[in-house]
């Protein structure tokens, strides 16, 4: 941990307001990030945020400093984060439909993939993007660890901690993630 997070939340504990206000500013950018990456909706990833800080303060007495912050707080966030997808699960639609009145024989719906083609993209901006997409689109145990890993660079060990998983199993889902959007970027590679 920082010298300067260590500060904070001796301050935190001593009850310093300014303390918490810092460790919130400090820190709300990065959570909300992940957050939204993982539940998709910013007005979701605003409560969550908001319940993770809330969460966090109540706990600090219980932190322990041997561990690193981020992870601890991360921990907070993404267990938060997966509860609200629990209870909000994808409601699946039936991509065929029956005539009214009709027999029983179905229609199918043509749904055209607006996705961009590789070819397509041409600036950073569309590649970040079209990377944001690929990675939104795995399955949250997948998605959750990538985020993790690369965009809060934390270790392996320290996702571990935060997911309260086995390292082994934090390393086999990020390779079977990396696995998974090499797959959708070259589809056609053997």
């Amino acid at each position: 941990m920082s010298g300067e997070d260590a500060d904070l939340i001796r301050r935190c504990l001593a009850g310093d307001q300014k303390a918490y206000r810092d460790l919130v500013r400090r820190f709300q950018r990065p959570v909300f990030s992940v957050v939204v990456r993982m539940v998709r909706r910013a007005e979701d990833a605003e409560d969550i945020t908001q319940e993770t800080f809330v969460r966090m303060f109540r706990a600090l007495d219980r932190y322990d400093p041997e561990r690193p912050f981020t992870a601890w707080l991360f921990t907070i966030a993404s267990r938060l984060a997966i509860d609200h997808l629990r209870r909000r699960r994808v409601q699946t639609v039936s991509l065929s439909q029956s005539e009214p009145g009709s027999s029983s024989e179905e229609h199918t719906i043509d749904v055209e993939d607006h996705g961009l083609k590789p070819d397509e993209i041409t600036s950073h901006h569309e590649e970040e993007q079209r990377s944001q997409d690929l990675i939104d689109s795995l399955p949250e145990h997948y998605r959750i660890v990538v985020l993790l890993r690369h965009q809060q660079d934390l270790s392996y060990e320290e996702i571990a901690e935060a997911l309260n998983l086995p390292l082994g199993t934090v390393k086999a889902r990020i390779h079977r993630a990396r696995a998974i959007l090499k797959a959708r970027i070259q589809p056609d590679q053997p």
